[in-house]
């Protein structure tokens, strides 16, 4: 992609934006970044912009303004309904992702991993598999690094969490290996229907051809069949007793609480259940994934059971805080939609106070009422959404509304009893009351620590 002196456009300082607008630069393009906040430019581009060409624009602009370039980097947080896209598409702008940006200079196979829930634990397990494999790899895209921080650089794999913001916006990105872990309701406020939803993620699989690999859960609707073009490959799968395990394709399954795999052409043992250090059952599809996409990729046995046995979660992620009296506290802050806090109550084996609510998404919360009914001994709600949420769950019998992640988990340690579970799985956003999940994770972790003994 010949960058040297065009006119290209940043919208959107985050993370992914100041990386891209910073590579941009040093491409020899005219860079001009563009952001809705009136804040001073990040340090980092003001020291680019004493080498290379860079003008910010913060605060107001004019959506007009973005004609006059050669070419728009979106960053993933601006919704395109803030572009003038027929005007641009007219015009013969490209507009695309950071993702797209970089997959055009990356040197690498890349890995991809989507979903609505289990995304950031996959790709993380995906990347020390093929770490303790001996492979040089880089973590990055929706989780940590910008992808575009591997661009030009010599690695064996690239493996990127992707979201559906950022495949909105992709034309020739096209992963070795691309997976879809699950798709439910989530982002309402953005992509306005399911349908839209799913197929910003099943743009996962578009450009693909047939000697890449397409890992689908068994237990969701497969994707459009006009996209995939891969070889499938399918994960999840619990094999019932008495019944044999599949040759037919090629499955990661559970068959008598051991994971079985068949991808590298027999069936194989890969580990026990029970020796898996992530807790919770929503992590054993993450599992069975990651073994999936690690086999695919090359990465040894010894690698997998090594990895799977010393990797116990991402922080917020159904963490295990602390247990007090016999009351386990558990952070599940990064649970931000209605289905992600299902599946984390439908694991529970003991009676559960939950903390929920947030900043709503445009959720219906309906999906819950039957395990919300069945398990939840007291719901303790925060947030925007605890009025709606509220009127869902009318007819449960211990409800109670709080101003505070203090307040709430004072009032979830005094109703708990020997043996229940206090879970903050909230179902919501947090930028109502905090930055973002992991400072409002932090909150509750640090009010369960105020609780003495």
């Amino acid at each position: 992609m010949q960058l040297e002196k065009k006119r290209v456009t940043v919208v959107g300082l985050g993370q992914s934006g100041e990386a891209a607008a910073a590579f941009l630069a040093r491409q020899g393009a005219i860079v001009s970044v563009i952001d809705d906040a009136k804040k001073e430019p990040p340090v980092a581009l003001l020291t680019e912009k004493s080498r290379f060409p860079i003008s910010f624009q913060m605060g107001d602009w004019n959506p007009k303004d973005l004609l006059s370039a050669d070419l728009i980097v979106v960053s993933p947080g601006v919704p395109l309904s803030r572009l003038p896209m027929a005007a641009l598409a007219d015009a013969g702008i490209p507009v695309i992702s950071e993702i797209e940006l970089a997959f055009r200079f990356l040197m690498a196979p890349v890995i991809a991993i989507t979903g609505t829930n289990g995304k950031s634990t996959t790709t993380t397990l995906v990347a020390e598999i093929l770490k303790e494999s001996g492979l040089n790899v880089f973590l990055g895209g929706n989780i940590g690094n910008p992808l575009i921080l591997a661009a030009l650089q010599p690695f064996d794999y690239i493996v990127a969490e992707v979201s559906s913001f950022q495949l909105e916006t992709i034309d020739t990105f096209r992963p070795r290996i691309a997976a879809l872990l699950n798709i439910t309701e989530d982002h309402m406020n953005r992509h306005k229907t399911m349908e839209n939803y799913r197929a910003a993620k099943e743009r996962i699989f578009e450009n693909q051809t047939g000697v890449d690999y397409a890992v689908f859960n068994v237990n969701d609707p497969p994707p459009n069949a006009s996209l995939l073009k891969g070889i499938p490959v399918w994960f999840a799968h619990k094999v019932l007793p008495g019944e044999p395990f599949s040759l037919r394709r090629r499955e990661v399954a559970l068959s008598h609480d051991v994971i079985i795999s068949n991808i590298m052409g027999t069936p194989q043992p890969i580990i026990w259940s029970s020796a898996l250090s992530l807790y919770g059952e929503p992590n054993m599809e993450n599992v069975m994934a990651a073994i999936a996409i690690s086999q695919l990729a090359g990465a040894s046995q010894e690698a997998i059971w090594t990895t799977l046995t010393r990797f116990s979660g991402l922080p917020h992620r159904m963490e295990k805080v602390r247990e007090i009296k016999g009351v386990t506290y558990i952070d599940d802050s990064k649970g931000t939609n209605v289905w992600a806090v299902r599946k984390s109550l439908e694991g529970m084996t003991r009676p559960v106070v939950l903390i929920a609510g947030g900043m709503n998404k445009g959720a219906d919360f309906a999906p819950l009422r039957e395990v919300v009914l069945k398990k939840v001994t007291q719901l303790i709600l925060m947030g925007d959404a605890a009025d709606v949420m509220a009127r869902c769950f009318h007819d449960h019998p211990a409800v109670t509304r709080v101003g505070s992640m203090k307040e709430a988990v004072v009032r979830a340690a005094a109703v708990s009893g020997p043996n229940n579970v206090v879970l903050l799985s909230p179902g919501c956003a947090s930028f109502d009351m905090f930055k973002n999940f992991a400072h409002r994770g932090d909150c509750f972790k640090e009010a369960v620590y105020e609780l003495g003994e």
